[in-house]
């Protein structure tokens, strides 16, 4: 799991800081190179600047434990993460972490916990473990399995902090001592080591954070697909378009949209196009072309149906249109995909069969509305929701009559 987990402690000289951090490189430097990170005082360190820990997986992924990560940025982050755990994002609940993001540098997850020590401010130092990964979706997926380890792995400090700390308090009880002296000079934070009092425990803590790297890349697994790879996961057999969706048969012979614009004038074909989508009967007369060829590809825009069902035919009542002012949104929408340069014609097609899609499906949802609530204003406002204008209705009531079940 490409993340770094995080060791922090708030030291009383200077603040949240960054104790220990565990991570998977496959870079020899970084189990070289020494730590950057300058330590304040003996609460500050935790393995020393020249002191790595590593271990490596059978798959060749090495986890790298030190003081501090070789990128400074990363560094600098980590302090930032150390203030907000300690200070602000603290889960009173005890039940879980905490995760906040920051899409520049990355995203934490956070639990905070007190180790018991003698010599502290309150009797408690406050320690927190962090998780930084880049990846805000698979952070979330695993926070349940990362928030339970992490509260182990706290119990397990706690326990034996606690034990620390009943050895000392037999020996001189610090609170009967600061309340009859009033001494309040706590002195340098001391280390995770003496907290303990387990010489070994930065090892064990490498082996419990490399663990949950590698558990983390077994709960969820990462994949790079091509964008053709990608589509055929996704969609291996149902194609874009369903067959009953269709405007017509793969099969079917039809005049291209383009090219019925440049046989006919504009204002023909925007008349054509208007009463086609509106459900007004065309009659058309030309010597050039074979009439019912044009109207069956201005027909193959409109959505396919049981031609079993009884549907409303179109209005067959006399009307002449010489021009069109106000059309359809769908209207529209045609004649500015029609004008696209970027558009060739296969992908003019499809991009008209998914407006036509479009608004059969908010065809049917009015009518579905319509039936089911007695309430006009329901349709009224879901008209508005799916941005049905008024010179929509012609379009939509014939679709709802002759399309819709």
């Amino acid at each position: 799991m490409n993340a770094i987990l995080t060791l922090c402690h708030f030291c009383e000289a200077h603040g949240p800081r960054s104790l220990f951090c565990t991570f998977t490189t496959d870079n020899d430097e970084h189990i070289t190179e020494p730590s950057k990170a300058s330590v304040q005082c003996t609460g500050c360190a935790s393995l020393g600047p020249e002191t790595v820990l590593k271990s490596t997986d059978d798959d060749g992924t090495i986890y790298c434990s030190r003081e501090s990560v070789p990128s400074a940025d990363v560094t600098s982050f980590l302090r930032q993460a150390a203030i907000r755990s300690i200070t602000c994002e603290v889960n009173w609940s005890k039940d879980g972490g905490i995760v906040y993001f920051s899409e520049a540098q990355g995203h934490v997850l956070s639990f905070t916990f007190q180790l018991c020590d003698t010599r502290a401010r309150g009797l408690k130092r406050w320690f927190s473990i962090l998780v930084l990964m880049k990846d805000k979706m698979l952070l979330l997926n695993i926070t349940p399995m990362l928030s339970e380890h992490m509260k182990n792995i706290a119990a397990e400090l706690q326990k034996l902090a606690v034990a620390v700390f009943d050895e000392e308090q037999k020996i001189c009880s610090q609170r009967a001592l600061r309340l009859r002296t009033g001494r309040n000079d706590f002195g340098q934070s001391r280390s995770l080591v003496q907290l303990t009092g387990n010489k070994e425990i930065f090892k064990l803590l490498h082996s419990h954070f490399s663990w949950i790297l590698k558990a983390g890349a077994c709960v969820f697994s990462e994949n790079l697909y091509t964008s053709q790879d990608l589509l055929k996961k996704i969609s291996p057999i149902i194609p874009i378009l369903e067959s009953n969706s269709s405007v017509i048969e793969s099969k079917a012979k039809y005049i291209p949209m383009r090219v019925l614009e440049s046989m006919l004038s504009n204002n023909v074909f925007r008349v054509m196009l208007f009463c086609t989508l509106t459900g007004v009967n065309i009659q058309m007369q030309t010597n050039f072309r074979d009439p019912e060829e044009i109207l069956i590809s201005f027909r193959s825009l409109l959505p396919e149906f049981d031609s079993s069902a009884k549907h409303k035919k179109p209005n067959t009542d006399p009307c002449i249109i010489s021009e069109i002012e106000h059309g359809p949104t769908l209207m529209k929408k045609i004649e500015i995909a029609i004008k696209n340069e970027h558009f060739n014609e296969a992908v003019l097609r499809q991009h008209v069969l998914s407006l036509v899609l479009q608004w059969q499906g908010i065809a049917q949802a009015v009518k579905s509305t319509m039936k089911s609530s007695d309430n006009k204003t329901d349709s009224v406002k879901l008209k508005q929701i799916l941005g049905v204008a008024q010179y929509d209705e012609t379009l939509l009531k014939y679709w709802m009559d002759a399309f819709c079940k």
